[in-house]
This record gives C-alpha cells, structure tokens and sequence, in this order.
C-alpha cells in the first residue's frame, strides 16, 4: 500500500522519553502523597495525554476531582521535563536521522499527547520543527488517546492548501503505545508500532511492530 504521509507520536517514539516521563510522574506524585511504581504507569498511563495521566491517576486513587491540584501537578512535571531534555537531549542522533529521511520522502506531521510547550522544546533542541508541516498537541484537541481526534486534526492541517490531499488510509503512523494505536487506526490510519513497555498489543495490534527507528528501513516502511 501506498505511504503518502507520515505522521509520528511524540513521547517514546521520536523522544526517548518514557523512562523520564514515569520517573517524573512519579516524584511529583509522591511529593503530593500519592505513590505508585513503573508498573502502573506503564500499564495505566503511558500513551496518554499529560492531563489525562493527572486526572486518572487521582481518580485511581480516590481523589476528588481538583483543577487546581491537578494544574499544579502539570505544571511541576512539565517544568522539570524541560529542564532535563535540555541537559540530556531525547532525540538520538539514528532517530533524528530517520525522521529526516521519512521527511525527504512524503510530508510528516505529529500528533501528541504533551504540550506544546514540551513539544517544540525538545524539537527546538533537536533541530527538527521545520520538518513537520503539522504539530498536533493536546492543546489542539478536547479529546486525547485513544481517540483519533489528534491524528485527524493533523492530517487535516498537512492537507489544508493541497491540491490533491492525503486520504488516511495513506497515511502511515509510528507509536510505542496501545492507546495511540488504537488511536491511529480508529483514526483509519496504518500503524508501525516501536516495541518496548508502553506497547503490548491490547487496545489494538499494529500493523508492524520494530525494535527502533532505523534510517536504513525508511524505503522498506513505506514501500
């Protein structure tokens, strides 16, 4: 089948970035006096957007509803996030490499569960934001994964002045996580999921699972 368009999740798939997101989740957690360990935020959370992995992990344990608490638990994750890409960088040099070469071949966009504030910190620091005619964040949509709203908002943002748009069963999407699998195709988009603790095949199975993203398969992904 023909790939006419990429678009790529963010968190765990062009940012290395899951193993940062569970430890930050949980320190600031448990500064507010609610632990748990890796194994709930894999199995619970990852994949989903920043403030939903807030209001369930409160719900979970029994919680009241708080805007304000919650506002200030995002608030706390996300500056220490920025603080630690920018001392540690996310993107590897093979990731960065690959996303290149999907760029030379079609138009590339992202759909993510983080903010935008996040998100283009780390592109800024990467050097990658002028590959991507769409970045799609939670901050765009009501609904997070997975539901498709993000990658449909994404295709139609890459379309838009196109003389002849991308239908989304030509688009071709790479995640590490159920939820944004389930997302991509409920979306009516094919998936390449990349292995590891966030993926396991439950909410939907990829089309595709591989270890990483390796430049080298770029012509073999998307045919």
């Amino acid at each position: 089948m023909t790939t006419r368009a990429v678009i790529f999740d963010f968190n765990g798939t062009i940012s290395d970035d899951e193993p940062i997101l569970d430890r930050l989740f949980r320190e600031v957690f448990a500064g507010d006096g609610i632990a748990f360990d890796s194994a709930y935020y894999y199995d619970r959370l990852a994949g989903l957007s920043d403030p939903e992995i807030v209001e369930r992990t409160l719900a979970d344990h029994d919680q009241p509803p708080d805007p304000a608490r919650a506002g200030r638990l995002l608030r706390a994750k996300v500056d220490r996030y920025k603080e630690l890409v920018a001392e540690q960088p996310t993107v590897s040099a093979q990731t960065a490499a690959f996303v290149r070469a999907v760029a030379a071949r079609v138009p590339v966009a992202i759909a993510s569960g983080a903010l935008h504030e996040e998100v283009d910190h780390v592109l800024a620091i990467a050097g990658l934001r002028d590959l991507f005619d769409s970045v799609v964040c939670i901050d765009d949509v009501e609904h997070g994964k997975p539901a498709p709203d993000g990658y449909l908002l994404a295709l139609a943002r890459l379309n838009a002045g196109r003389p002849e748009p991308v239908g989304a069963g030509d688009v071709l999407v790479f995640e590490d996580a159920d939820v944004g699998v389930a997302a991509a195709h409920a979306a009516g988009m094919r998936c390449v999921a990349i292995s590891g603790d966030a993926y396991h095949g439950e909410r939907a199975t990829a089309d595709l699972v591989v270890a990483e993203l390796d430049p080298d398969d770029v012509d073999a992904l998307l045919g």
